[in-house]
């Protein structure tokens, strides 16, 4: 009888071994598995797919897996290893795909075999995680497959580090200026979708939860609302969608900073006021004189849907004709009417003139699907009467502007193109066709919030500038270019005999 109860004990401190043995085992395999093919919150799902072996032999273990033995603690850290495991299967399973729910039944229909017993995504994260643990850190590990979710992480999730890694996950997607938009200049903050689905999950409340974790605390007074949910794979061999275009923007970072995509179209609700301010000035052998003129861009824009703009924009002008003393170009933002009443040796007089030039309506939109090329049309009216008798430029003008823009792999690198057809319309004059422009910037993001950037323009003229991120919304950036003389294009587009043409320039962006 000794002898039959030893083997027993034998055996049972043996299956307890073995038992142990491989959960940890299953950890080490499904850590490595993270590690290599979740990079940067994106899954490799491709490369999965073309190498499934130890995916498949992760969830054959959970397929046959006794867990009845395991520690509440083992428990709950398997399960959310388990859950994001059959995730990621369901995807590879219908793989290539635009999005999860693209697939009838990913989460309440579509069935695995766990421990024997067969669940489907759903019932695996409201029975065994959600309903057992009332845990709200569980909603920021358990991840959906899609662009919205909390940040995947590149790691499995340990009975023994299990609390620290939560905290960890939780703090990191309520710093994430993606999953918590928070504008602290506005009073605002744009939430995930998550917060509302789940909204008694979340103690005292929702906005005390996000604020507990947060290396920036929300402000009482902050003004919650909810983005859309985006449910687009979170595949890393598949560019993000951003308003209609596809492209990959660079990752912001955790204080909410990301570099504007210019070419893009805003996102739907969105406004956005540009300023953008320019000092052009050139010496011509003809008079022997300098002009110099500043230009000032006011744009007003709303997005619509994502995938068109409206807006209403202003010009203002000002200018100096016929000064031989080489002053300073930037008297030209002086703002007068009239001669210069400062005397030149030849007595010849210096002649200025301002005033708000133009108005009119802007659109634009992103045709293509899967091509980052968005298009605007302007039509500037002129304005003579403020101030009174002002004749800076009595032109229409009919623009039309094509853009392009590249994100290189890595989103530190990006090209931005533009052509653009900047059409005169003079009353009482015969129509001439203007020779359209093509301008280019090659950027770099040092950061997230600074960006350098070169540029050229027909090949004539070449400068250089930067940007900077004050706030998420604020941008400002300053330019420099020079026109380089080239014989035949110089003439095009700076006039006969101009020398030493110069801008300077510089801009204010703000959107909400």
């Amino acid at each position: 009888m000794k002898k039959i109860l030893l083997f027993v004990v034998l055996f049972l401190a043996s299956a307890a071994l073995s038992a142990q043995t491989s959960l940890k085992q299953f950890y080490d395999n499904a850590d490595a598995f993270f590690e290599k093919n979740v990079q940067d919150n994106q899954v490799n799902y491709a490369a999965i797919k073309a190498s499934p072996k130890t995916l498949q032999s992760l969830t054959d273990f959970i397929a046959t897996a006794n867990v009845s033995n395991y520690t509440a603690a083992e428990q709950k850290a398997y399960y959310i290893n388990v859950y994001n495991l059959l995730v990621i299967k369901t995807v590879v399973e219908h793989y290539p795909l635009k999005q999860p729910t693209d697939v009838s039944g990913f989460f309440d229909r579509i069935k695995q075999t766990v421990g024997g017993k067969k669940y489907t995504l759903n019932n695996l994260e409201q029975k065994e995680l959600l309903n057992k643990y009332k845990d709200a850190r569980l909603h920021f590990v358990l991840v959906c497959a899609a662009v919205s979710c909390p940040p995947i992480a590149n790691f499995a999730y340990r009975p023994n580090t299990l609390e620290e890694q939560l905290d960890e996950r939780t703090k990191a997607a309520m710093n994430d200026a993606t999953f918590i938009q928070y504008d602290d200049f506005n009073g605002k903050a744009e939430i995930s979708e998550i917060f509302k689905w789940y909204v008694d999950d979340f103690k005292p409340n929702v906005k005390s939860f996000i604020t507990k974790y947060r290396k920036t605390p929300l402000d009482a007074a902050t003004k919650i609302s909810y983005y859309p949910y985006n449910w687009t794979l979170n595949d890393i061999n598949t560019t993000t969608v951003n308003n209609g275009t596809t492209i990959t923007p660079p990752t912001a970072d955790d204080n909410g900073f990301q570099p504007i995509i210019v070419a893009a179209t805003m996102p739907k609700g969105k406004y956005e006021l540009n300023t953008f301010h320019s000092i052009y000035t050139a010496s011509y052998q003809s008079s022997n004189a300098k002009y110099s003129g500043y230009t000032g861009l006011f744009y007003f824009s709303y997005g619509v849907n994502g995938k068109l703009d409206l807006g209403w924009d202003f010009i203002l002008k000002s200018s100096r004709f016929g000064d031989k003393l080489n002053r300073s170009p930037f008297l030209a933002m002086d703002f007068q009417r009239g001669v210069d009443s400062t005397s030149q040796a030849d007595g010849q007089q210096v002649f200025r003139d301002y005033g708000l030039s133009h108005l009119g309506p802007r659109v634009r939109f992103s045709p293509f699907k899967k091509l980052p090329i968005t298009i605007e049309q302007a039509i500037y009216f002129p304005i003579s009467g403020l101030p009174a008798g002002n004749q800076v430029d009595p032109s229409l003008y009919w623009v039309t502007q094509l853009y392009y823009d590249h994100q290189f792999t890595g989103g530190k690198f990006s090209l931005f193109g533009a052509l653009t057809f900047w059409q005169p319309i003079r009353t009482g004059e015969q129509f001439e066709f203007q020779v359209p422009y093509l301008k280019f910037f090659f950027s770099w993001f040092t950061t997230k919030r600074f960006t350098l950037y070169a540029t050229t323009t027909s090949l004539t003229e070449w400068g250089g500038g930067a940007k900077f991120l004050l706030t998420p919304q604020f941008e400002i950036q300053a330019m420099y270019t020079y026109y380089v003389p080239i014989p035949g294009l110089s003439t095009i587009y700076v006039g006969e005999g101009a020398s030493n043409v110069q801008t300077f320039n510089i801009g204010l962006r703000y959107r909400i």
